[in-house]
């Protein structure tokens, strides 16, 4: 167990590698917990349908895993893709279970993380239709929002992905961390 724990909010474009370098940090961190929003919306009955209840839902109960597994002295990391406005429920989470919270940012050149998304097919969440070029529109303007939310965050740190190169990306967050 830690001294004390770290709420890791792990921002990036969807097929930056945000999971996968979840996964390498929980493998190296004992019970540090993953908490994958994506996963969790698509447990929710009819979440296409219910969008915006959903997304409150998911909010509420990754944050309430957070919180439960801060309090028990264990690091949490949640990958997302910033927009919009800023929520600080993670950071009051963190706050009230005397956690360290941490903005990490996986910066992918906008072309290179377009082309990423566009190869890799899916946005994240099971059920969903494969994303195709007639996207195009959109995952520009979601690239171009989370480039405007990461920006309002003063403290984020940002770390770069160089395809192919889990190890580097990883290597920087945990230098990042210290």
């Amino acid at each position: 167990m830690n001294a004390r724990p770290k709420l890791i909010m792990l921002y990036g474009f969807a097929g930056c590698g945000k999971s996968t370098i979840a996964e390498r940090y929980i493998n190296d961190h004992p019970l540090a917990l993953y908490v994958e929003g994506d996963e969790i919306i698509t447990k929710l009955g009819q979440w296409r349908t219910h969008q915006e209840e959903a997304v409150a839902c998911k909010r509420a109960l990754t944050s309430g895993m957070a919180a439960v597994h801060l309090r028990s002295g264990y690091d949490v990391i949640v990958p997302r893709l910033p927009g919009g406005s800023y929520d600080p429920t993670y950071e009051n989470v963190a706050r009230e279970a005397d956690a360290d919270f941490l903005e990490i940012f996986i910066d992918v050149e906008r072309e290179e993380a377009i082309s990423r998304l566009l190869a890799r097919g899916t946005w994240g969440e099971a059920g969903l239709p494969p994303i195709t070029e007639k996207d195009l529109p959109k995952i520009e303007r979601l690239y171009d929002e989370m480039i405007e939310a990461v920006a309002q965050r003063s403290n984020t740190i940002v770390i770069t992905s160089i395809e192919g190169y889990v190890d580097g990306t990883y290597a920087e967050l945990i230098t990042s961390l210290s």
